[in-house]
């Protein structure tokens, strides 16, 4: 597998510290600071904590944890209101460490009749208010550890933080540039550079076409025995199988030696005039985790990345080919390549020629069913917007050559199309099979990023 470093590289790294001013009781910030620690520790498996190793009581125990905190490359900070605390530690942790903050402010233990022993939402409030005015990026969090929307809360914003940081440590390939009159694959690289982190290279297919005359003869009949004893083939000219085989084998190799986390691929028209159209090879790196986007659409790869960051699961770049008003579906499709992985059971995974222009090996299926995200990142002047939308994929018949699904939307299928004209959205969509829209809302929320409003 190509992209294996992925999840072992961005474990998110997470400090803990516990606050409490001078005149409030130790005791239940010493135990909140244990608790919430441990189950932080025990539920999130990709979260490396780093818990202060003390409360803090005053500014010099929070000087002595930055201290601490600055030699571990932390990318996100949880400030703990144990009890009341002043402004000095959280506003001088987001000075020094300029990471985000998350402000979990617990509820307040059950009243005795006694003195108020926590006020941490007075403190929270009064906190982040301080950082608001500072400019300091910061999440407030109220509810104890062991509430589930609490937890949902918490979770959702380690995840996608985790996901931001992968995207950052993300190396794309580009290999060509889009295809002749496909202006939306235009992309701004600085831009993507500046939001999501996303490194880019360039490289001309001519390196992927001496790659592939040096791959040994031996190895491409070995991968074209594999595929003629696992797949069922339909009218597949002479030669496309050896190509398919050769280019599968010359990727893999030019990814690993360039060290690849995905590549945008332009898939034609060369590669279709040598007669190794990628479309069923782009499907099988989808099953080894690796991410390949076609006619040279940076936005749309972006997005399968950020899919398949917060799902670990293989997503569908495709286009959007027809609705039915009545029944409130719209047709995905695209010319040849899906993971099988997400084939329906019920459907043959037949590998053939191109549909569209018989120039190589491409693959006819449809998909399973289940709860669907449909998205693109897309650039709209120097900004990018978020066109989001959910549905029920459905038991879908195969009504022409290629992969589809037929997606039951959420909102309105005549207005969502008419939204996606309006609003210049290109015509390549990635389609995950999970309803995460709450947390892509949340990323597009934490990057700046608008998310396109299909109701309004």
């Amino acid at each position: 597998m190509i992209g294996g470093k992925i999840m072992t590289k961005n474990k998110l790294r997470v400090g803990l510290i516990t606050t409490v001013s001078g005149r409030w009781p130790r005791e239940l910030p010493r135990k909140r600071h244990e608790e919430y620690g441990k189950w932080i520790s025990e539920n999130m498996a990709d979260v490396d904590l780093i818990p202060a190793e003390a409360i803090a009581v005053n500014n010099q125990d929070v000087q002595a944890i930055v201290k601490q905190f600055k030699k571990e490359a932390l990318d996100l900070v949880i400030v703990l209101i144990g009890a009341f605390t002043g402004d000095f530690p959280c506003t001088h942790i987001a000075e020094e460490l300029n990471v985000p903050i998350i402000m979990w402010a617990p509820r307040e233990p059950a009243f005795d009749g006694g003195r108020i022993i926590s006020n941490a939402l007075t403190s929270a409030t009064m906190n982040v208010a301080a950082l608001k005015r500072l400019g300091f990026p910061y999440h407030f969090v109220y509810g104890n550890y062991d509430e589930p929307r609490v937890q949902k809360e918490v979770a959702n914003y380690v995840k996608i933080y985790r996901v931001i940081k992968q995207m950052r440590n993300t190396y794309l390939g580009l290999i060509g540039y889009r295809p002749t009159g496909f202006y939306s694959s235009a992309f701004d690289e600085t831009l993507i550079r500046k939001i999501f982190g996303v490194k880019i290279e360039e490289f001309d297919l001519v390196a992927l076409f001496n790659k592939a005359k040096e791959i040994d003869d031996d190895l491409v009949k070995e991968d074209m025995d594999y595929l003629t004893n696992t797949v069922k083939f339909k009218n597949l000219p002479d030669g496309h199988l050896e190509n398919h085989s050769r280019l599968k084998l010359a990727l893999g190799e030019f990814a690993k030696e360039q060290g690849f986390d995905a590549i945008t691929l332009r898939c034609w028209p060369e590669l279709g005039n040598m007669k190794c159209t990628p479309c069923a090879i782009i499907s099988r790196f989808a099953d080894e985790g690796f991410i390949i986007g076609c006619e040279g659409d940076v936005d749309g790869t972006l997005t399968m990345l950020i899919q398949q960051y917060l799902t670990g699961d293989a997503p569908f770049m495709c286009d959007l080919i027809q609705i039915n008003e009545e029944e409130n579906t719209a047709l995905l499709w695209h010319c040849g390549q899906a993971a099988k992985k997400l084939k329906d059971p019920n459907s043959e995974w037949l590998m053939a020629n191109h549909p569209l222009a018989g120039q190589g090996v491409a693959v006819e299926s449809t998909l399973k069913p289940g709860r669907v995200t449909i998205a693109l990142m897309t650039k709209q002047g120097d900004k990018y917007k978020l066109f989001l939308t959910t549905g029920e994929a459905l038991p879908t018949e195969k009504v022409t050559p290629g992969v589809m699904v037929n997606v039951r939307l959420d909102d309105p299928v005549l207005k969502t199309i008419y939204t996606i004209a309006e609003e210049g959205v290109p015509h390549h969509y990635s389609v995950v099979w999970a309803d995460v829209a709450e947390e892509m809302k949340l990323l597009a929320k934490i990057l700046n990023i608008e998310v396109i409003k299909i109701n309004a």
